[in-house]
């Protein structure tokens, strides 16, 4: 939650485009994958040791946001992989 906050943040203000050393489509991609992942396997464990109401509601809602980080990883991955165009098989020359 909290890489999702600093990733809003740096969005907001525009800070993507002047810090240009970090592939910015990668961060994000390995946020929403960490997310996923950390939320999945702590509401699972609160599903799995909770019998009381609030208990499951909070792993119900866990498991809900860990689905939404794994579906934005999961739109964000196609734009990371660039289609290869190939090179030109002509001679400079134009012979």
């Amino acid at each position: 939650m909290v890489f999702s906050i600093v990733f809003f943040v740096i969005y907001t203000l525009g800070l993507n485009k002047q810090l240009s050393f970090v592939h910015w489509g990668w961060s994000d991609f390995v946020r929403a994958l960490i997310g996923a992942l950390l939320f999945l396997i702590t509401s699972l464990i609160v599903v799995i040791g909770h019998r009381d109401g609030a208990g499951i509601a909070a792993g119900v809602f866990g498991l809900l946001a860990g689905i939404l980080f794994a579906y934005d990883a999961y739109i964000t991955f196609p734009t990371l992989r660039k289609t290869h165009t190939a090179a030109p098989t002509e001679s400079p020359e134009g012979v």
